[in-house]
C-alpha cells in the first residue's frame, strides 16, 4: 500500500486563504465603519431639522395668540440674536374648584438664547433653565441666529431661525411670518 503525504498542502493552502480572509474581515470593518458614519450624521441631521421645527411652531403658537411682543436685540457670540417677550391669553382652569369655572388668564413667555442654546421662560430672572434645544443624546445642535421683526400696523411677525448640527456641521434656515390677530388688543 501507498501513503500519502497531504501535509505539505494545508500549509500553501493556509497561506492563501488568510489574506484573503484578512482581506474580507478588512473591506466589512471599513463598510461597517463607514456606515455608521453615515448613520450618525443622519440621525443628527434628524435632530436639528426636528429641533428648529419644534422652535418655529413653538414660537408662532405663542405670537399668534400674542397681544403685545416685546423684541430686544443684542450681538451675542459674533451672532444676531433677539429676545423675545410675548403676552398672550390663556386659560387656568381651577382643580380645586368641582364647576371647573374657567378664568382669562394673561400669560407671559421669553424667548432668550443662552449659551447658543434656546431658553423658553416664564419669567425673566436671568437665570438659566432647561434648553429647548441643544442639550439631544443624538446630536448636539447650536443657533446662530434668531432674528424678528414686528410690523406693527400689519400684526405680522418675521421669525428667522438658523441652526446647525455640531456631529454633522449641517445647518438649517428657516424663516416664517405670523399673522396675530390679537396684536394690540
Amino acid at each position: 500500500m501507498l501513503k500519502r503525504r497531504d501535509g505539505g498542502f494545508v500549509l500553501i493552502e493556509f497561506a492563501i486563504a488568510l489574506p484573503l480572509l484578512i482581506l474580507i474581515a478588512w473591506g466589512l470593518a471599513s463598510v461597517t465603519a463607514k456606515i455608521f458614519y453615515l448613520s450618525k450624521n443622519q440621525l443628527a441631521d434628524y435632530v436639528l431639522e426636528t429641533e428648529a421645527q419644534y422652535v418655529i411652531e413653538r414660537v408662532t403658537q405663542r405670537a399668534r395668540a400674542a397681544s403685545s411682543i416685546t423684541v430686544e436685540r443684542e450681538e451675542k457670540y459674533n451672532l444676531k440674536i433677539d429676545k423675545i417677550e410675548l403676552k398672550y391669553r390663556a386659560v387656568n382652569d381651577d382643580p380645586e374648584n368641582a364647576n371647573l369655572n374657567v378664568a382669562d388668564v394673561l400669560e407671559r413667555q421669553i424667548f432668550v438664547v443662552d449659551n447658543k442654546k434656546l431658553h423658553a421662560k416664564r419669567i425673566d430672572d436671568g437665570a438659566s433653565t432647561s434648553p429647548i434645544t441643544g442639550d439631544n443624546y443624538f446630536g448636539g445642535t447650536q443657533i446662530n441666529l434668531f432674528h424678528c421683526d414686528l410690523n406693527e400696523t400689519e400684526k405680522i411677525l418675521h421669525v428667522t431661525l438658523e441652526m446647525e448640527s455640531l456631529i454633522s456641521g449641517h445647518k438649517i434656515k428657516i424663516n416664517t411670518a405670523v399673522f396675530m390677530p390679537g396684536y394690540g388688543s
